[in-house]
């Protein structure tokens, strides 16, 4: 009795959750089913579309639109920004980690606010800065005042102050300066929460549009998020076409994340919640 009621219980619990992931797989399902679809039928009402698939809005989206263009300039967006908020994480989170100087807490303590405040807030004085510095409507503009992340900083600190002194302590009699002691004791013990943060980072940067939207005037530029507008008239939107890009564009991002699923969870578990 007691074997049939744990089968039960298993039993159910996959059931809840196969059925709470697949309500949230409906959106996406909707969105897909959308893009196969003429204009005089987005609105009919219909999850899955059963009738004649409609690949016209693929051809409009790759076509009419410099698609690859904007794919081209969201990945150079999505890879550079990742790739400095990681170096830049790695470093002050070996220095928060490892080091002991006056201030250090209430430093870190101002590294934890800026993950507080609505990014919002600081679209304004940013967008000032980027203006006198003459970087309106440039990749650049776009890139550099997002290379630092709090999060990255916090993420890796936590990974950091979860390893073993002793370690540290040990390679550094033995001879290890700042940057040996960062890559052989904290980088090669931490490889699976930096595969955690470059992938979060990635996803973040690669779909930002609020910033962007704001910087950039030049459609050359512009990265995939902001593609969405092009089928959009005063009157109607190409409700069809809009969902086919849309589409397109999370191919990319979903292809990442199958690759590096596991390193998300692994991650995680591995950060800690010391300190």
């Amino acid at each position: 009795m007691e074997r049939l009621w744990k089968l039960t219980e298993e039993t159910g619990k996959h059931v809840l959750l196969i059925g709470l992931g697949l309500l949230t797989m409906i959106p996406i399902i909707w969105m897909i089913s959308i893009s196969l679809r003429s204009e005089q039928y987005v609105f009919s009402g219909h999850l899955v579309w059963t009738g004649p698939l409609h690949w016209e809005n693929y051809v409009k989206a790759l076509t009419e639109v410099p698609f690859f263009r904007w794919l081209g300039n969201s990945l150079r967006i999505g890879v550079i920004q990742t790739l400095g908020q990681v170096f830049i994480g790695v470093c002050a989170a070996f220095a928060f980690a490892y080091y002991r100087f006056p201030g250090r807490d209430i430093l870190f303590l101002f590294v934890l606010m800026t993950m507080m405040i609505p990014m919002q807030v600081t679209l304004v004085p940013t967008y000032l800065i980027v203006n006198q510095l003459d970087a309106l409507n440039t990749l650049t503009g776009v890139i550099v005042p997002h290379l630092a992340s709090g999060f990255a900083i916090f993420l890796l600190r936590q990974s950091f102050i979860s390893i073993p002194r002793e370690l540290a302590e040990a390679a550094a009699i033995d001879g290890a300066g700042a940057f040996r002691l960062l890559w052989t004791v904290y980088i090669r013990m931490s490889g699976t929460i930096l595969w955690t943060l470059g992938v979060i980072a990635f996803l973040s940067n690669f779909n930002e549009f609020n910033w962007p939207l704001l910087v950039l005037t030049d459609p050359e530029l512009m990265p995939l998020p902001l593609a969405f507008q092009y089928f959009r008239t005063e009157t109607q939107m190409d409700w069809g076409a809009t969902m086919a890009i849309a589409t397109l564009s999370m191919v990319p991002v979903l292809i990442l994340y199958l690759v590096a699923q596991r390193y998300i969870v692994d991650g995680f578990a591995q950060s800690g919640l010391k300190g």
